[in-house]
């Protein structure tokens, strides 16, 4: 047995919904964005994938720039949060990135830098995290006209509630779009969510992740969402296969108690792996091509499924914890209170990733 736990990434996957993203989007550019290590998924292990066919990629860190800049990405490179010093300033020029331009500090380290950058002014328009309120874009803009050094890509904003099918980005739409009909200038405003739900806010460029990544953001609807493939898998072995009689208790704090005799099988993953320590029993797994479902607490390096009615299973078996077509990483995470983004992100860095279809990948 090799490995207890790993996980796969999908090549293959990847550029299904990358396709689909193209098709979507049409004339619209993407930048595809690899904040947190990719949602968790490895951003080389992504670029490598997607390679210079994406036009674009959107980061957070200047490391992760820097990163993709060494494994050869030649294209477009979002600083999502933008710079917040001038030695930051200094190695984005080095690397040749575009900036997001969201407070009145960063205004102040463009204006005395002479750095030839790329720029996105962001609109605050109802987010109340980064950007300029609506009624200082006019002066912000004018100030960034006179800065000859700098090219202007356009405006940009970031929707709350594009998600949210009781709500929607009505009320912030309404703030943005007279502030690019004005100005004459490019917008970048579409989320995954967003791209999908409303084609009026695609602009010049999106920003995708979840859709790439095949995350569902309407679970557990799918009206909106296009066939997208899961990248990702977190899978476990096999490592115990017992009998539990009625009245045996299971695990850590005896959180479960067999109400009649079954088999329980545990498998080589836990909340050291990432899997969620808060995952309840009847959380669902896939083993042999069914589903079973969590007994007792997750401990740090196993967790154990009921396969009363899987007479076959044993050491060594695959089960599939999240990630596959018929169980997503967003349902699992809907038992635990949470998203599949959070999921994705908290796999440890000692879960060894295997990559299927390694052949089909865009930057070969």
């Amino acid at each position: 047995m090799r490995y207890p736990v790993f996980a796969t990434f999908d090549n293959a996957a990847l550029l299904h919904n990358f396709a689909l993203a193209e098709g979507l989007l049409g004339d619209t550019g993407c930048y595809v964005v690899g904040k947190s290590d990719a949602y968790g998924h490895g951003l080389l292990r992504m670029a490598a994938c997607l390679g210079n066919r994406a036009a674009g990629y959107a980061v957070i860190q200047m490391a992760d720039a820097e990163r993709l800049r060494r494994a050869g990405f030649t294209g477009d490179i979002l600083l999502l949060e933008g710079v917040q010093d001038a030695a930051e300033l200094c190695d984005a020029e080095a690397l040749g990135l575009t900036l997001v331009v969201h407070a009145p500090h960063q205004l102040a380290l463009l204006e005395a830098s002479r750095a030839p950058l790329s720029v996105w002014l962001k609109v605050n328009t109802g987010m109340n995290r980064f950007g300029f309120a609506p009624e200082r874009v006019p002066e912000v803009l004018a100030r960034l006209a006179v800065l000859s050094h700098l090219r202007l890509r356009g405006l940009m904003t970031h929707f709350a509630n594009a998600d949210n099918l009781d709500s929607g980005i009505d009320v912030q739409w309404q703030r943005f779009a007279p502030l690019v009909a004005e100005s004459g200038l490019p917008f970048s405003a579409a989320n995954t969510a967003a791209a999908l739900r409303y084609p009026q806010t695609r602009g010049a460029w999106a920003r995708l992740g979840a859709l790439l990544y095949g995350n569902n953001v309407f679970y557990p609807d799918r009206r909106y969402l296009p066939d997208t493939r899961p990248v990702l898998a977190l899978c476990a072995r096999v490592v115990s296969v017992s009998t539990l009689e009625a009245g045996d208790s299971l695990g850590y704090g005896a959180t479960f108690t067999a109400e009649r005799p079954m088999r329980v099988a545990v498998l080589g993953c836990g909340y050291g792996d990432g899997y969620p320590r808060q995952a309840p029993n009847g959380t669902p797994v896939l083993l042999h091509g069914q589903r079973v479902g969590l007994v007792g607490r997750v401990a740090m390096n196993a967790i154990a499924v009921d396969v009363s009615a899987l007479a076959s299973v044993q050491v060594g078996d695959v089960a599939t914890l999240w990630g596959a077509a018929t169980l997503g990483a967003d349902e699992v995470a809907a038992h635990c209170g949470t998203v599949g983004e959070e999921l994705q992100c908290a796999l440890t860095n000692r879960v060894p990733v295997v990559v299927l279809n390694a052949e089909e990948s865009a930057a070969a």
